[in-house]
Formats: structure tokens, sequence, C-alpha cells
């Protein structure tokens, strides 16, 4: 039985790094049942979730952030929503797309939602034949305007994002020269080994870091949660077909609704349409 997934955090102080390490071998396993496709498209949706998922290290308590890929070349949506909770919700459309796009022409728009303030902060990103393996890194350089790059496991499904922390000061201890296409490649065996690992144990994975000199900070759990409920269905309903209610039975009188990102089926009836 897979352990639940989790995002952990290190710190390499003495060459100014963060590494992120992402062990979703259960929340991939989740998203499979979830959203049941197959192939190219699942490749792609696998990886993007894997790539994009670390950024939750970067949400304060009670922050939620929604990333949205709307691809026109080829055409596809992707949402994934989480917070700093790591309560996590996502929908690839077409549920069909069966492709892993080698380059995408469309935009990212990225929305951050704070504690106790109604204005969300949001970002646009446009993709002009952008390579599929640059958008996350677009995403974290332009709209978190931070040095990362992220390495999605091919053996396992676990991802690292290594982050270069912000110069400091002259009397620093930390070694500020190295850059971190050097810091990736001087580590690259050893983030190979760690995927071959393939490991969800949480003593283990602390360990293995450990032992390669990185301190330990932090860990959180990363799960698949949907808020949706009948009283939601039941307002985006009315707002919907509010001046067409029997388009919407039919003659019927209940429909079956699915949510798009949990596929929990609500049944709703006409009476409860038309009460106030």
């Amino acid at each position: 039985m897979l352990s639940t997934s989790r995002l952990y955090s290190f710190l390499d102080h003495k060459n100014g790094f963060n590494v992120h390490f992402l062990e979703g071998q259960k929340i991939i396993h989740d998203l499979v049942l979830l959203h049941p496709m197959n192939g190219s498209g699942f490749s792609y949706f696998r990886d993007t979730f894997l790539g994009l998922l670390p950024i939750i290290f970067f949400l304060k308590p009670q922050e939620s952030l929604g990333i949205y890929i709307d691809s026109e070349d080829p055409y596809f949506r992707l949402k994934i929503e989480t917070n700093s909770a790591g309560h996590t919700r996502t929908l690839l459309l077409p549920e069909e797309f069966n492709l892993f796009p080698m380059r995408i022409t469309g935009k990212v728009r990225v929305t951050k939602i704070f504690q106790n303030n109604s204005h969300p902060y949001t970002s646009m990103i446009e993709l002009e034949g952008i390579e599929t393996k640059e958008v996350i890194n677009r995403i974290f350089t332009e709209s978190y305007q931070t040095n990362s790059e992220v390495i999605v496991g091919e053996i396992s499904d676990q991802s690292i994002m290594v982050t270069k922390l912000p110069p400091t000061n002259v009397n620093s201890k930390i070694d500020e020269s190295t850059s971190r296409q050097e810091f990736i490649k001087k580590h690259s065996v050893f983030f190979q080994n760690i995927f071959e690992a393939a490991t969800d144990d949480i003593e283990k994975i602390v360990k293995l870091f450990e032992d390669r000199g990185f301190s330990y900070l932090t860990s959180r759990q990363i799960d698949f949660f949907c808020p949706c409920s009948k009283d939601r269905m039941l307002l985006n309903l009315k707002g919907l077909y509010a001046n067409d209610i029997e388009h919407l039975f039919e003659g019927k009188e209940s429909v079956e609704i699915k949510c798009d990102y949990c596929r929990k089926e609500y049944v709703i009836t006409k009476p409860e349409i038309l009460s106030n």
C-alpha cells in the first residue's frame, strides 16, 4: 500500500540552494483512478502535474493557487488548483486528449488567493511555440520570479525542484558562485538514484538526502481534495439555466451531474432548482 504523497524540503546551506522533493506515487495512482486516460495524453498530464506541484512550497499558510494552461495548438485545457495544506485537484480537457505536445502555443494564467483578501494576484504568460518542458520553468521564473528548475522522474512518479537562494551579504559563509545548472549537474547522479530508489518511506527519504549533505527542513502531505458539494452544483445550475429550466431537465424530474474534478455524481431535482 502506497503512503500518502509528500513534498520534502532540504537546504544546501554551503552553496545556497533549496531542494524540494515530491514523492508523488500515491497521488499519481489516485489520478489514474479519477481520470482514466491512457497513452501520451496521460503521460503529459502526469509530467506537468509532477512538475508544477512543488510550487506548493512557496505558498504561505491559508494561501491557494490555480494554474490554468489554455493551449490553442494543440488544443487542450489543463487546470491545477492547490493550497498551502497540499489539498489539490486537477483536470485535463478534452478527456480523450491523447498527445504529448512537443511545443505549446497559448496562455498560462496563474492565480494566487491570499487569506482575508478578496483581490487575488493574477499573472499571464504568453506561449508561442514553447517547448513543453520549458512551460513549467517559465511559470516559476516569470510568475514567482524564482531561480528554479524542475526535474521530473522517468522511472518513478517523483520530481525534484532546485531553487537557488537570493544573494545574502559579503560576510556570509555561503558559496554563491555555483550556478543552478552547475548544481544540478553536480547532483545529477544522486537525483537519478533517488528516482531509481522509488521509495515512499519518510525516514529513508530524509536519510538519503542527509547522507548527501542536505539539511532536512520540513515536509507536508499532498493529496486530492475537491470542495464540490450539492449546494455548489445547485448554484451553478441556477446561474446557467435560470431562463431555460426545461432544457436542463428535458421532461424529466431530475438530472445527474458529475463533478469534472473528482467525478462525484449529484442528483438534482427540478424543485431544488426552482426553489429560492
